[in-house]
């Protein structure tokens, strides 16, 4: 339910800003790497920093099978390394990770992973991402984002696309989810914000409930979705910031 309601909030930021000095503009071109066989690919940003990591993303939806899928990257990679059949030494790692299997490889600075996984039509679905790891620092950095002391920052994403650059932070904290809901109603109030739509859902089974809230200030959007994880008994919180 969680997971739904953090899908809303982002269909939710529809706001535009404008254009800001880009994340993945480097003097080294980032590496090519082509949509895998009857495939429609759709970019999930192509200018995004992830906890301080430039990457660019895409999705796709195959015809071919996640086996073929993966033996077109395997032979892709070959080709462009220029490199004899070596079962010893392949031009890309692949590893198995739950439903999905891993291919991935590293040029220069750069490091490229497709994450596919079989669809229930026979063919199969994921991932393209290159990130540029050498020189770079990985880093959590959840500064603008209005966030109670109790709550630890866990995972940063920020984006440009079409001109609209976004920043969205998880958290976690240990504080029931009315003591959260109560400190964003309480706070972004006291700093000019204005509550322009809620949703809530109950509890249902193993899932907790969950709040999703859209602010606004001057020329700026902040959406906030608080939920609960029953299980690990935490408070996960998605605050995503726009500016105008």
């Amino acid at each position: 339910m969680f997971i739904r309601l953090v899908a809303l909030l982002l269909t939710m930021t529809c706001a535009t800003v404008s254009a800001q000095e880009s994340f993945t503009r480097t003097a080294t071109p980032w590496p090519d790497v082509p949509p895998p066989p009857r495939a429609q690919v759709q970019w999930v940003s192509d200018d995004m920093r992830v906890n301080g990591v430039p990457m660019k993303v895409q999705a796709f939806q195959s015809r071919a099978s996640k086996d073929e899928v993966v033996a077109f990257y395997m032979a892709h990679w070959r080709i462009a390394a220029n490199a004899v059949p070596d079962p010893a030494k392949p031009p890309a790692s692949v590893t198995a990770h739950g439903p999905d299997t891993l291919v991935a490889r590293a040029h220069g600075p750069y490091y490229s992973l497709v994450k596919v996984r079989s669809a229930s039509d026979g063919g199969s679905e994921g991932t393209i991402s290159t990130s540029l790891l050498l020189g770079v620092e990985p880093r959590i950095d959840a500064s603008g984002i209005p966030a109670p002391r109790s709550a630890t920052p866990v995972n940063v994403v920020e984006s440009i696309d079409n001109g609209k650059r976004n920043k969205q932070v998880m958290l976690v904290s240990r504080e029931p989810l009315d003591s959260i809901a109560s400190y964003y109603q309480t706070q972004l109030a006291a700093s000019g914000w204005s509550l322009l739509q809620e949703q809530n859902a109950s509890a249902k089974g193993s899932q907790g409930p969950a709040i999703v809230r859209m602010y606004g200030r001057d020329k700026q959007q902040l959406d906030v979705a608080m939920g609960v994880d029953v299980e690990r008994r935490l408070t996960i919180v998605t605050v995503n910031l726009v500016k105008f």
